[in-house]
């Protein structure tokens, strides 16, 4: 069995830096945007945009709480989310995890490739990268 390290998988890094945060977590101006005018409120958009950073920078949807809380807080302080305000999605009442997840893919403009697209075109489809 391969290590983690050499799984085809991106993973979290052990130690995020600042620099790392500010780089690769920060979210720019049109997605605050987008979180605002998708989400009734400031958790349902803290979500949102914490879903959007971590796709962007693994290429799929992690398990919840494999997310990092420095992500999530850096991602608070630059939405200007108030610190009482958790990260998380009740999975059992609603489906907001899977919409967000949607809306994600939505507007990264990702297409899912199986079935009769995945056979059709030889090509890899590109997605919109921040």
């Amino acid at each position: 069995m391969a290590t983690i390290e050499r799984t085809a998988y991106l993973r979290f890094s052990e130690v995020l830096a600042p620099r790392e945060l500010e780089a690769c977590y920060t979210p720019l101006a049109d997605e605050l945007e987008w979180a605002r005018r998708s989400t009734p409120g400031e958790r349902p958009r803290l979500g949102l945009l914490v879903l959007l950073k971590v796709f962007q920078q693994l290429h799929y949807f992690p398990s919840l709480d494999s997310i990092p809380a420095p992500i999530v807080d850096h991602v608070r302080a630059v939405a200007d989310i108030g610190d009482a305000v958790q990260f998380g999605y009740d999975t059992a009442s609603s489906p907001t995890l899977f919409r967000h997840y949607a809306a994600v893919c939505a507007y990264l403009d990702v297409k899912p490739y199986y079935g009769t697209d995945a056979t059709r075109s030889p090509r890899v489809r590109r997605t919109r990268r921040h």
